[in-house]
């Protein structure tokens, strides 16, 4: 029997499934996190997250109304068609009604839709959307009240980029320089540097990271952003860097080589300047009191604050499903207000980001007795003080509690802690854990009560979106979480909706004088967080974690010393 639910899939890269039940999200999962595969990129369904999410939601797909359908940068005809086809197939149904929704909408219904404003602004910048005609999304501004939201503005870039081979869109000399006044989004520049340093299409955070090791190359004064319409063109930036190259005497890629921490400067201080000027401009013309700010333009936590800085008047929501992970959600979200007129949304922050699986003790406790490992049950009026107390130990500490999050960052659910005031902490958890570049950084979390005591900070962080300057009393004290250039992107933790980790965070205090732990993604270098039981016990073996916490089993291991 059909009932008022919906689901939201996305296909292409982070392909994955939500489901919305009468106006109220009940969960997310992204494809990766099943089939272990980091980014899981297809144009095919992702049943396998489907199937696990509906089981575990008690779900058929028998009461599920109509599914809305989200694809990445795709020009397919009857790709929506298809997929109402293989989905009515492998389900054995008569009839699935498959509804398309733009990719830039899904992200603005998704954003929007967990956010507490009943009216804003929804700003949606990230690598590339929909086709439009011969062009492609590239960023987009809705307005949304309710259970509306419109189109108000938006700009378009070439969508025959993706038909560059990797060379030709990234590395200046194989270039077809007959597409260099082509328009390029602020997100494809970004990805176009990181891929330029050798990071890949994935790796926005390496550049983020590397960026204040490094100084501009060159003067990064811009004429001011008037319109949405501003120009931003294939080969910006990528012009300068190459002058600079035939200025050095050096081969192209030495020159790269050597100028890797520059070229990252200079970019996030291009998207940095770029952007407030949109953001500006959108504020100086539209005068919101609430603005949403989402797609994985959104994930650069720096320029987040920046943001936040420079418009401290008004109420900003940034969703932490920025990325095409939380395509899914709002795929969903818009599937179900177009099959109900009358509906009616429910509409909170609260459900966010906690959106994915929980295990109960019979799962958990089969799952280590299969990998043959001895464990130890912590009651839980003492479980919190018995992970504080490993962390001050020095010990590295991976945690599995409650639903998985929704999204790329690690918030205390499926995270790895430890010691923010072990001054080798970082390169331990860099060399010996994560096998990662030894210039990444680790992030605090901190109750909420104390963040603005400790960070920079003039509004809550709560989902690792925002890095701010570490306060200067607290630099020293905190060398673990700590940048070079002295900020931290940051998770604040309430009582109310994290208690586990909040009551660690009071513990640790009570051992270190201090309320924040390291924390990181429970995952190795290259593979996506863990998600189940057996995932972390996986990961745990293969990597030189100390003790691994599954709800309340506790697992240590002996291993030989981590040096570095």
């Amino acid at each position: 029997m059909k009932k008022n639910i919906s689901m939201g899939i996305n296909m292409g890269h982070d392909r994955g499934v939500a489901i919305v039940s009468n106006g109220t999200l009940l969960g997310a999962i992204a494809q990766e996190r099943i089939d272990r595969i980091k980014h899981s990129s297809s144009l095919s369904v992702p049943f396998e997250a489907i199937d696990v999410l509906l089981k575990y939601l008690h779900i058929s797909i028998n009461e599920i109304c109509c599914v809305g359908v989200s694809c990445t940068s795709v020009d397919i005809p009857n790709l929506y068609q298809y997929t109402s086809e293989i989905l009515s197939e492998h389900y054995n149904l008569n009839f699935l009604n498959v509804i398309p929704i733009s990719h830039h909408l899904a992200h603005a219904e998704s954003c929007f839709n967990t956010s507490d404003f009943n009216e804003a602004l929804v700003f949606v910048a990230d690598g590339g959307g929909d086709v439009v005609g011969k062009l492609e999304e590239s960023e987009s501004l809705f307005y949304a009240k309710g259970k509306t939201i419109s189109l108000l503005e938006r700009r378009l870039q070439s969508n025959y980029i993706h038909g560059f081979t990797r060379p030709q869109m990234y590395n200046y000399p194989f270039m077809n320089l007959a597409y260099k006044d082509d328009q390029i989004s602020l997100g494809k520049k970004y990805g176009q540097i990181t891929a330029l340093l050798g990071y890949g299409p994935y790796g926005a955070g390496k550049t983020m990271g590397l960026a204040p090791y490094g100084a501009n190359l060159f003067d990064m004064s811009f004429s001011k952003i008037d319109s949405l319409q501003f120009s931003l063109g294939f080969t910006d930036i990528l012009d300068k860097i190459y002058n600079l190259y035939i200025e050095s005497n050096m081969s192209y890629y030495t020159y790269i080589l050597k100028n890797k921490a520059n070229i990252a400067h200079t970019m996030q201080s291009f998207i940095e300047i770029q952007t407030c000027e949109i953001i500006n401009y959108i504020v100086n013309k539209y005068r919101p009191t609430n603005l949403c700010l989402t797609g994985g333009l959104f994930l650069n936590c720096p320029l987040n604050y920046k943001i936040v800085c420079e418009h401290p008047d008004i109420s900003i929501h940034i969703c932490p499903s920025s990325g095409d992970e939380g395509q899914a959600i709002g795929a969903a979200y818009a599937a179900y207000k177009m099959l109900n007129d009358n509906c009616h949304i429910i509409q909170t922050s609260k459900v966010l980001p906690y959106l994915g699986f929980d295990y109960t003790a019979t799962e958990i406790e089969n799952c280590i007795k299969s990998h043959g490992l001895n464990y130890t049950i912590i009651p839980s009026t003492a479980l919190a003080k018995d992970i504080a107390s490993e962390i001050y130990q020095n010990k590295i500490v991976a945690l599995l509690h409650g639903r998985s999050e929704n999204g790329p960052r690690a918030l205390c659910h499926r995270s790895i802690l430890a010691n923010p005031c072990n001054p080798h902490m970082k390169d331990i958890l860099n060399k010996c854990v994560k096998h990662r570049e030894t210039f990444r950084p680790f992030a605090p979390t901190v109750t909420e009560e104390k963040q603005y005591d400790i960070f920079d900070l003039i509004v809550s962080s709560p989902y690792m979106l925002l890095a701010t300057q570490v306060k200067e009393t607290y630099k020293k004290l905190l060398p673990a979480i700590t940048h070079v250039d002295g900020s931290a992107r940051i998770q604040a933790v309430d009582k109310k909706t994290n208690l586990l980790v909040h009551n660690i965070l009071t513990e640790f205090e009570k051992l270190s004088g201090i309320p924040v732990v390291l924390n990181t993604s429970f995952n190795d270098n290259n593979e996506p967080i863990v998600e189940s039981p057996n995932d972390a016990i996986s990961t745990f073996l293969r990597t030189n974690i100390d003790v691994l916490f599954l709800e309340n089993f506790k697992i240590i291991k002996n291993h030989t010393s981590k040096g570095i």
